[in-house]
């Protein structure tokens, strides 16, 4: 947009549009990454989050007897619980864990969800202690922004990343059209270059080019997961307010769940017995694709007690694959959800897409690094930003604005201080009392005011080099923490042990941050923002923000 009201182009336009739709929730978005990248080991993160669980041995297959014994487990812990859905062991995971649904307290209350932890070897459940999990804190904030256990912000929290999604998805294309030579400049990187707003274009550039389809994918399948909050005036036209007919036929399972009074107030769950599991993995692994089984569930529909089993995800690229349902009293097998209309399996399979549940180790890895790259590419636009802003007011001879100046604290506060806050999450999950009650809502609080503090630091003056310093030493200390607390990780299972490493490789990159960055240079530009006139031109020209 021209100041001079002169018409602009329609690339010029687009730079204009690219600009802002990055900057406005940039900061939210760089958050969304980081935490999205880090879910892609939630499963990893959550066992290293509960030491009690270290020592388990490796998974072995699901067994009859295994599910028996839980099943007697649950129905000593939680006898009037009117259901319950137990997830297997598997390569990532060495515990079992059920939640189970108890009747609310009071009438009128909700009813209260519990899980818990099982020894797949003897079935018999582990105390743990009460705590979020980093992994699922993780997941969970990158697209909830979660500031409790029990929320009541949800909602506004997937509002919030919805709206900062489409900003980005918008950013995306307007950016491929602004960087007209954007392929060719991927293979030019000028860090030494005489403008620094040149250097951080190229980085821009690079980290943008080299996983565009990832992210387009993971902006657009992202947008998707939420479609029916986001979108729900379609489903409304044809369903009107039977809107659980439109999630029963998505999943394939047209039968409505009984999750009220009645299934409250049901007769005890039935036991089926270490014979009676026997014959119901037996048949549904002739039934299922490839046989492994990740969940089985026992509820009522009605009058009638019924366990639904669940094949892998992993097993699939599709989310929610076919699911068997059987009466739990006479083991006969009443029908098979599953959904084969396109529509419905194009949505499974970008859902599918997003979690990437199917990937293996080695993929998981790739997916992370993609993930950082996009977190890269944020960052280096929001600090690409300041930068021209910078270059723009000394070659005026003028001081930063305000609002230069408050773009440059947001900027420093959100990439260089959340890892900080995400590094004393979990911390927190390891020092605060086992005793404490509300403990899971203690490490968010943690979370959230150390991400404050960062904010206040940089307000303050701190500069990068300290919050990316600060960032090091707390990812540093966790596997000295493991030690010094009486859980080395060098006698857990190998799971345990690359989180630890994980964390030392995230330290050592905060910490060569820390180091590239001078003291008493302007926010992570290396030189003098201000070059030559013809150097800021052609940079400005290529559709830098």
């Amino acid at each position: 947009m021209r100041t001079d009201g002169a018409r602009e182009g329609f690339r010029q336009a687009m730079a204009w549009l690219h600009t802002w739709t990055g900057l406005v929730l940039g900061w939210v978005l760089f958050a969304i990454f980081l935490a999205g990248t880090f879910a892609f080991f939630k499963q990893e993160l959550n066992l290293w989050s509960r030491p009690e669980l270290h020592a388990l041995p490796p998974a072995g297959p699901l067994t009859a007897a295994q599910l028996a014994q839980a099943e007697r487990s649950l129905n000593a812990l939680a006898p009037s619980a009117a259901g319950w859905r137990f997830t297997a062991q598997d390569e990532r995971r060495p515990q079992a864990s059920a939640f189970y649904r108890e009747p609310p307290a009071k009438p009128g209350e909700r009813a209260r969800f519990v899980q818990r932890w099982f020894d797949p070897a003897t079935g018999e459940a582990v105390a743990t202690r009460d705590t979020f999990g980093a992994g699922e804190f993780f997941y969970r904030f990158h697209f909830e922004l979660r500031s409790a256990q029990q929320s009541r912000w949800i909602l506004e929290g997937r509002w919030a990343v919805g709206l900062a999604t489409l900003l980005m998805l918008v950013a995306l294309l307007t950016g491929i059209v602004t960087h007209r030579r954007i392929f060719k400049d991927f293979f030019v990187f000028r860090p030494k270059a005489k403008a620094a707003q040149r250097a951080w274009l190229d980085a821009h550039n690079i980290c943008g080019v080299l996983a565009l389809p990832f992210y387009l994918v993971i902006t657009f399948s992202g947008l998707m997961t939420m479609h029916s909050q986001y979108l729900p005036a379609g489903i409304a036209a044809a369903y009107g307010a039977k809107t659980g007919e439109y999630f029963g036929e998505l999943s394939g399972d047209g039968v409505p769940r009984s999750r009220g009074r009645e299934a409250e107030m049901a007769a005890p769950l039935p036991l089926l017995g270490e014979a009676g599991w026997s014959a119901l993995l037996r048949d549904a692994r002739r039934h299922l694709p490839g046989g492994r089984i990740e969940a089985i569930g026992l509820q009522r529909e009605g009058a009638r007690a019924v366990v639904e089993i669940v094949p892998h995800d992993g097993d699939r690229l599709q989310y929610r694959g076919p699911r068997l349902f059987y009466d739990a009293t006479s083991l006969q097998l009443i029908r098979r959800a599953d959904n084969g209309r396109p529509a419905a399996k194009t949505y499974g399979v970008l859902y599918g897409l997003h979690v990437a549940r199917f990937a293996d180790p080695p993929l998981r890895f790739v997916l992370v690094g993609l993930g950082l790259l996009g977190t890269a590419m944020i960052a280096t636009g929001l600090v690409l930003w300041s930068v021209k802003r910078r270059a723009d007011a000394e070659r005026r001879k003028a001081a930063p604005g305000a609002g230069h100046k408050l773009v440059e604290a947001l900027n420093i506060g959100a990439i260089a201080g959340l890892p900080i806050a995400m590094a004393a999450f979990c911390h927190a999950t390891r020092w605060l009392p086992l005793e404490m009650t509300e403990r899971p809502d203690a490490e968010i609080k943690i979370f959230y005011g150390v991400l404050a503090l960062g904010f206040l630091a940089a307000a303050l003056g701190a500069r990068w080099r300290h919050l990316f310093a600060a960032g090091a030493l707390g990812w540093a200390a966790l596997p000295v923490m493991d030690a010094l607390g009486g859980w080395p990780f060098w006698q857990a299972g190998p799971a345990v042990q690359a989180v630890n490493a994980g964390f030392a490789v995230v330290a050592m990159l905060l910490a060569v941050l820390a180091w590239k960055c001078k003291p008493g240079a302007p926010p992570l530009s290396m030189k003098k923002a201000v070059a030559p006139p013809e150097a800021l031109a052609a940079a400005s020209a290529e559709g830098a923000p």
